[in-house]
């Protein structure tokens, strides 16, 4: 007998309870059948003799118990470099053929074959024991009238799906008909494929795609390339097919690196974007350099800039995460800015050195400790010349800091920080280049001890002093600042003329300007001679409380607080009405205690209205009245102050000895403050719209808080009554915000004679308001906002995937919720956002001066994949627009497209901005792009 066929129509994992046998009922050795005794999966066949299942002969097919060994030569115990390295099992669900003269197994229906980590599943399948060989193919089905079955290769984690595949366990070298195989974001499709020993895939008539369509809405079409075994496809000749129309175009080679592990990417060369800019610096190549992915956790790009004119630039950006510790980016950038101008260039003005250093550092909270960075610092003129983002390029200030905070057991805490606060000037009109800003860096640290309670410490609660309660803050601060801020010397203000030098400037006003200094190395000395330490402590102290009539809440209250400084000055009279003022490096120490009590209760009234679902409106009043008494710190004793004779006639001040003349000359001096507020809110009580509702009825704020504030000093000689503030804030039906803030001065204001302004402020009188015909009081600032949004109900706006795609890794989800502006969420149908600003601003006898601004910001889903957003707003005080923004997203599958436009900016130079950008999604063929745009930095860019 030459062959056994075995038909079956279970499943390759269960066992036949039949037995094949042969023609003779009792074959003799001569005869030497060949007979099948096991199902597929597990077969059992021999050739010489009749064995049983559990018998251990090899047939000579080389099988035992229905599996193929490595070695059919058991017996032999020297290796041989030519036998296979692992056990090749086979199962098929319709039939398995054995050809003995052949050594060939054929399986049918479902066929699998595994050998190590190569798994190959196909309709049919062809074993050669001889050959070392696997061949596999579909089946045409004449009912679907398609091919069925077809060959699906997997190796480890690569799969591979085919027309044909023949490959060779030995050489591990296979001949493929009709592949496509998923690498990376992208997949390779090719006619005949050949593979090689080393896993590299030398493929004919290919595409390359990173769409995942059956029928991709573009390709790259290649006659040739090779696979790079996990690594990347090169191409020879290739040009770019979309929509089925190949365009004329031609590269002569690619090279398409496969990312690698949780998102790190591939080395390789960034290009640049070229075009032309209106600052004078002409034609450019922006942006372009190279990409080091340098492992899973952290990469870095290197890029560069270079204009016609002679300016360039260099930068480096890099980001780093790891999961479940910390995440974060760090960037530098520096430009060499050449004047277009060459006169200009020969007396050396009209360039600028430009830099920006931007790092956001963001811990996972973890332990007890934790470090944070968000720094973003540039020069002056960055923005103007560099940005390309309308928003950063109007942005007149920035603001860093980079923090650390640990807790020290269960009592203690310690925190530093460093923090950097910028304004970049005005635009200077000749130059058009900002100027005058202010830098200013500081370092802060604090170290406190938790309030605890000492008499409470083995948990007693019952004794009123069990309450007392005891901490400990003291932190520090020294800042560097090329603002060094003018102290107002006048006579008018001090009563004396000082006789040395001070930074002294007044304008028309009367008011003192700050000398302003470039922020370099050359004038450091000067900043750190002007800079300050200060040093803060104080210890919190939480009295008993009390009850009085059981409805009045009394809390007592004690307070230490103190300050260290590094600089003192010192006083001395000349003569005439003149003092000198000098600074010495001395330590010093300035304290003040203070105790009072606070009482504040809690009353209630209702207005009953029983309308049809009207109930009643309530109304809850909170009156707070504090009392706060603080000693004359002035008398020599301290210390804190001195007393300098200060003219002829010998008259004396009290002047501070840490603050100096420019914080007033009557700090210290002992305050008997009563401070009082009233809260209120009203609410209205409605009968439940439903009779199935849970409650009865329900409850609606009308105004969450109105308020009134302020306090009365009965020690001072002039002045005690402070200011009025009024705020109230509520939320009007669902959607409508209110806020509403003023200050109200209840002392007069009259002309001052020695200042020649048709506006000026004016000085306050020791006499109220209503008494000068002023009204009741004077109002100094007033601030008003109204804002509402709308959005489909059950919507919300948290971003966790780029668009419609669902299929998103974890690490992708974490990057889009740290920069949700980066994408467009198709899934909101709608949304619209309106905020209503009202300012005035009015001090003393000055006009007012009024902001009054409406913004709207919206976005529209026209379609799943089409969404259109719109940002716009109007200024009533300038009667123009704010900045006009009109977006359109399109997502294209596989295609990304966008359009921004800019009507109005706000200035002449950024009218009619405009950017259009059509790109792949994948990070792989990042640069297959279309960009066309035309913005305040670009006259036309691509």
């Amino acid at each position: 007998m030459a062959c056994v066929q075995q038909r079956t129509k279970r499943s390759g994992k269960d066992p036949l309870k039949s037995k094949a046998k042969s023609k003779n009922s009792a074959p003799t050795a001569a005869e030497k059948p060949a007979l099948v005794l096991k199902a597929a999966g597990d077969i059992v066949a021999v050739a010489d003799t009749l064995i049983n299942s559990d018998s251990t002969a090899l047939d000579s097919l080389g099988l035992r118990n229905g599996i193929a060994l490595a070695d059919s030569a058991a017996t032999d115990t020297t290796s041989n470099p030519d036998d296979l390295q692992n056990v090749v099992k086979y199962t098929a669900e319709d039939s398995t053929i054995m050809d003995v003269v052949l050594k060939q197994v054929h399986l049918y229906g479902n066929a699998e074959v595994n050998y190590g980590t190569i798994n190959l599943k196909a309709n049919y399948i062809r074993l050669n024991w001889v050959t070392n060989e696997v061949m596999a193919h579909g089946d045409y089905d004449s009912t679907s009238k398609k091919m069925i079955g077809e060959p699906i290769f997997q190796d480890g984690p690569e799969m591979y799906n085919t027309k044909e595949i023949r490959y060779n366990f030995k050489s591990k070298k296979a001949i493929i008909r009709g592949i496509v195989t998923q690498q990376g974001d992208g997949n390779v499709r090719g006619d005949r494929v050949k593979k090689d020993t080393e896993g590299n895939f030398y493929i004919q008539k290919s595409i390359y795609t990173t769409c995942n369509l059956t029928h991709p809405h573009f390709y790259i079409n290649a006659p040739k390339i090779k696979m790079v075994d996990k690594k990347s496809v090169v191409s020879g000749p290739f040009n770019l097919v979309i929509a089925d129309v190949p365009l004329p175009i031609v590269i002569p080679f690619g090279f398409f690196p496969f990312p690698k592990k949780k998102e790190a990417g591939t080395s390789g060369i960034i290009f640049p974007t070229y075009g032309q800019e209106p600052n004078g610096r002409g034609f450019y190549l922006r942006d372009g350099g190279y990409y080091f992915a340098i492992s899973e956790y952290i990469n870095a790009a290197v890029t560069g800039q270079i204009y016609s004119t002679g300016s360039w630039g260099l930068g480096l950006a890099t980001s780093y995460s790891r999961r479940y510790q910390y995440t974060g980016n760090f960037s530098f950038r520096f430009n060499k800015n050449r004047s277009s101008d060459e006169i200009q260039n020969l007396v050396g003005v009209g360039g600028t050195n430009d830099f920006s250093l931007v790092w956001s550092h963001a811990p996972k909270p973890r332990g007890n400790s934790t470090f944070s960075a968000n720094v973003n610092v540039s020069s002056n003129s960055y923005n103007q010349l560099q940005e390309q983002n309308t928003s950063r390029y109007i942005s007149n200030v920035a603001s860093s800091s980079v923090q650390y905070n640990r807790t020290l057991g269960q009592y203690m805490r310690a925190a530093a920080s460093l923090r950097v606060n910028q304004n970049f000037g005005q635009i200077n009109p000749t130059t058009q280049l900002r100027e005058g800003g202010t830098t200013n860096i500081s370092s802060d640290f604090s170290f406190g001890v938790n309030q605890i309670a000492p008499f409470a410490l083995n948990g007693g609660r019952a004794r009123w002093y069990d309450s007392f309660r005891l901490g400990l803050d003291f932190s520090g601060n020294y800042t560097l600042t090329n603002s060094l801020t003018s102290i107002d010397t006048t006579y008018s203000r001090l009563g004396f003329r000082v006789g040395n030098q001070l930074r002294a400037t007044i304008d028309t006003a009367g008011n003192a300007l700050p000398t302003v200094l470039p922020f370099n190395l050359d004038n450091l000395p000067q900043f750190a001679k002007d800079a300050q330490f200060t040093g803060r402590y104080s210890l919190p102290i939480s009295l008993p409380n009390f009850k009085i009539l059981n409805f009045i809440n009394l809390t007592p209250s004690l307070s230490l607080t103190g300050q260290i400084y590094t600089k003192q000055y010192q006083y001395s009279y000349r003569g005439g009405n003149t003092v000198r003022i000098d600074t010495i490096n001395k330590v010093g120490n300035e304290y003040a205690y203070s105790f009072g009590a606070g009482m504040n209760t809690r009353f209630y009234g209702t207005f009953f209205v029983r309308g049809k679902r009207l109930e009643a409106i309530r109304h809850t009043v909170i009156p707070t009245l504090s009392y706060s008494y603080t000693p004359d710190f002035t008398g020599d004793n301290y210390g804190f102050y001195q007393t300098v004779q200060i003219n002829e006639l010998g008259e004396t001040q009290k002047l501070s000895r840490y603050r100096g003349v420019g914080n007033g000359v009557s700090n210290g001096r002992a305050s008997s403050v009563i401070s009082f507020s009233l809260n209120n809110s009203f609410e209205m009580k409605l009968k439940s719209k439903s009779d199935t509702a849970a409650a009865q009825f329900e409850k609606v704020s009308l105004l969450d808080n109105l308020s009134f504030g302020g306090s009365y000093n009965l020690l001072a000689d002039s002045l005690k009554l402070s200011n009025i503030t009024v705020n109230a804030n509520a939320r009007i039906g669902k959607n409508l915000n209110l806020n509403f803030n003023a200050n109200l001065d209840p002392y007069a204001y009259v002309l001052d004679p020695t200042v020649r302004s048709a506006n000026q402020t004016g000085y306050k009188i020791n006499q109220f308001a209503i008494t000068k015909g002023q009204g009741l009081a004077n109002l100094q600032n007033l601030g008003f906002t109204l804002g509402t949004s709308f959005s489909p109900k059950g919507k919300d706006k948290q971003r966790v995937t780029p668009g419609p795609n669902t299929t998103a890794t974890e690490d992708q989800k974490e990057f889009i919720q740290r920069n949700a502006d980066l994408y467009v969420d198709f899934s909101i149908p709608w949304n619209v956002s309106l905020n209503y600003n009202f300012g005035l601003t009015k001090p003393g006898l000055s006009n007012a001066q009024l902001i009054q601004t409406i913004n709207a910001t919206g976005d529209l889903s026209l379609s799943t994949n089409f969404k259109i957003s719109v940002t716009t707003g109007f200024d009533f005080t300038a009667f123009k627009p704010s900045i006009t923004t009109l977006t359109l997203y399109r997502d294209l599958h596989c295609w990304d497209m966008s359009f921004s436009w800019t009507p109005f900016a706000g200035s002449a130079s950024r009218v009619s901005n405009y950017n259009f950008l059509l790109k792949v999604k994948s990070s792989i063929l990042q640069d297959l792009k279309l960009t066309r745009r035309r913005s305040f930095q670009d006259r036309a860019a691509y």
